[in-house]
């Protein structure tokens, strides 16, 4: 037992360096972004300051933008077909998926295995396959201290407005308007945030 608790000490430590390491040498700043295990960066991505990405994430894209304090966790896949930018201190989740073009605003809370993906594939004409039929990108905005809960997808053409919960397992096929709270299948009113007190 004690042993292990040492390797574990020893990794943990090693870990730091490497990504102290690598920060600096992308960014001449050892503490601008700090790296988990495996991570996989490509296209133009552009960092703000005292961001974590965790084990495991990869992000790419033509244009992907991460401001300031933002939080990565692991095995969540970023990739901007057109652009995506994430607002600071918002936190992804781990095994969240964010496709093609999506705007998340300031201090939003995306819980695990979320699904938000800013284009569709066309499928109208049953007689060609529905990869040959193109896909349309109208892209997703989520306003700022929004909280998406664990396992919901979000649909392409869809704003959220700002302070607004998107239940867990929810499909938002709607747009959801400021301070409501949406759920189902697909997602629906089911209530609104109060302000109790003075």
């Amino acid at each position: 037992m004690f042993t292990i608790r040492i390797e574990n000490k020893i990794n943990v430590e090693f870990l730091k360096i490497k990504s102290r390491i690598r920060s600096f040498l992308l960014f001449g700043n050892p503490t601008r972004v700090s790296f988990g295990r495996k991570v996989q960066l490509s296209g133009n991505i552009k960092f703000g300051n005292k961001i974590h990405i965790g084990d495991y994430s990869k992000i790419r894209g033509k244009l992907v933008l991460i401001r300031n304090d933002v939080f990565i966790h692991e095995n969540v896949f970023i990739r901007g077909s057109v652009n995506i930018e994430i607002g600071a201190g918002t936190t992804i989740n781990r095994n969240t998926c964010i496709l093609d073009k999506v705007t998340i605003g300031r201090f939003c809370s995306i819980a695990p295995n979320c699904v938000i993906v800013g284009s569709n594939h066309h499928y109208a004409n049953k007689d060609i396959i529905i990869k040959d039929q193109g896909s349309s990108i109208e892209g997703i905005k989520i306003e700022d201290d929004v909280w998406i809960a664990a396992n919901a997808t979000i649909l392409d053409g869809i704003t959220i407005g700002k302070g607004a919960v998107v239940a867990a397992g929810a499909v938002v096929n709607a747009n959801v308007p400021p301070f409501t709270v949406f759920g189902g299948v697909p997602a629906k009113e089911i209530g609104k945030r109060l302000k109790f007190g003075g």
